[in-house]
């Protein structure tokens, strides 16, 4: 196995494996991969902070922890990139904002302190749009330099289609995981929200906000997934229990899946290449994919998810801001004048209707199995002055449903097109495990 193949196409799992049974060992892949990184990262520009001390010293506690002997944990060794909006105690959390230059937590975020206890290696903090909004970073798209890799979580989608990480965590407050990774060409997996507990990170839109995954397959999203789900309680007080995602995500249906399709209202806003690969996806998929028509109601999804973001994010990211002496771009002095524009009355009908919405797909789910979808409007746009349109995945974000999207179409020029798989609420293991049996039959594997 070449120096090669372990930088730019080990995942999770894998590497995992070769770890535990001594195949590979911790300082070779490291050292590869490090070197692997200073070629690649003065182009791609993922990483906000990366610094191979870090790696060394969470490298010694794993070794000690094999001489120890007994069951090495499941991520044992895997390093993955976090976006720096989640707080680590060994890197700076800057939060991809000027007002933030030198912040230091001097605790990990829960769901980085989780990762740690599994074993991983927090391989540095990757980029994001400034305070996870519309600002982009200086990150370039792997596939093509001159495109963007979407937003806010671009460093994340970067780092791994780039090959400097085989997995990475970003966030989503409309379409900040599923985006970038449709248009970096990788898997990404956004889960049913409030399982993955946001104590440690950046408050955008906490009735929006949620955690996601970037991998380099379905298994990986499955693997990190179910470690950073669970323990702990809801917003509603609900005890949220962890799932054995990647034991059911890697299984065979019992049945073929049943598909449903949806254009979605902004269908006509797709570029022209991404809609003719999608028709002919859903020709090919005849057998087992219909395509149903949302009501025409669920548009008002958009405005309502705008008003509950600008609002909150008025009331938190508005705070950092104050503090440091209010510091920021442009888009995000607009926002928050906008957000404080906003009536409380607009706000709570909006918030409801935010809580009940995923009931509205309830029908669907007794029918069909998953809901394919585009996950963007196209492929990633040219140029780095705009992180794309989220539109894409602002309803399946607004009613809080678990989704995916497959690297599975692209452009006549290579540029990829993701597919969008979302699922019912609290479904995450039926999901992943549609995506993988769709994966596979797309791919002939």
């Amino acid at each position: 196995m070449s120096q090669e193949r372990l930088c730019h196409e080990m995942g999770a799992s894998e590497l995992t494996q070769a770890f535990r049974s001594g195949a590979l060992s911790l300082q070779a892949f490291y050292d590869a991969l490090q070197q692997y990184g200073a070629a690649v990262e003065p182009e791609v520009q993922a990483f906000a902070h990366q610094s191979s001390e870090v790696v060394e010293a969470q490298r010694w506690v794993l070794e000690d922890m094999a001489r120890a002997g007994g069951d090495l944990p499941q991520l044992y060794g895997v390093p993955v990139g976090i976006k720096d909006n989640i707080d680590t105690a060994d890197y700076p959390t800057e939060l991809g904002y000027a007002g933030a230059a030198g912040r230091t937590p001097s605790v990990d975020a829960f769901l980085v302190h989780r990762l740690r206890a599994a074993g991983a290696v927090v391989w540095g903090k990757t980029r994001t749009a400034e305070l996870a909004y519309l600002n982009p970073p200086v990150t370039k798209n792997p596939r093509n330099l001159a495109h963007t890799p979407g937003g806010s979580s671009s460093g994340s989608a970067a780092a791994v289609a780039a090959g400097m990480v085989p997995v990475a965590v970003g966030t989503q407050t409309n379409g900040s995981v599923i985006r970038p990774a449709s248009f970096c060409g990788v898997h990404g997996y956004k889960p049913t929200r409030g399982l993955v507990f946001n104590g440690g990170v950046l408050k955008c839109a906490p009735s929006l906000d949620q955690v996601g995954v970037f991998a380099r397959s379905v298994e990986d999203l499955a693997r990190v997934g179910e470690v950073v789900i669970g323990g702990h309680e809801s917003a509603q007080g609900r005890t949220i229990f962890p799932m054995n995602l990647s034991g059911l995500a890697t299984q065979e249906p019992p049945m073929p899946p049943k598909l449903m399709f949806v254009k979605t209202a902004q269908w006509d806003d797709m570029d022209p290449q991404a809609r003719e690969a999608f028709e002919a996806l859903a020709e090919e998929l005849g057998d087992c994919m219909t395509e149903v028509p949302l009501h025409e109601s669920v548009t008002n999804a958009i405005g309502w998810l705008k008003t509950v973001m600008e609002a909150e994010m008025h009331a938190n990211v508005g705070t950092v801001v104050a503090k440091a002496g209010g510091v920021g771009s442009e888009e995000i002095k607009a926002l928050l004048a906008r957000g404080a524009d906003i009536k409380a009355s607009d706000y709570l009908f909006a918030l409801d209707r935010c809580h009940h919405a995923a009931a509205g797909f309830d029908e669907y789910f007794d029918h069909f199995d998953a809901i394919v979808t585009p996950a963007a409007l196209g492929p990633a746009p040219v140029g780095h002055g705009s992180t794309g349109n989220p539109i894409m995945s602002t309803l399946w974000t607004f009613a809080g449903l678990p989704c995916v999207s497959l690297p599975l179409l692209e452009t006549a020029d290579g540029l990829p097109i993701g597919v969008q798989l979302v699922g019912n609420l609290n479904a995450d293991a039926r999901l992943l495990r549609t995506a993988s049996w769709l994966e596979k039959r797309m791919l002939g594997a």
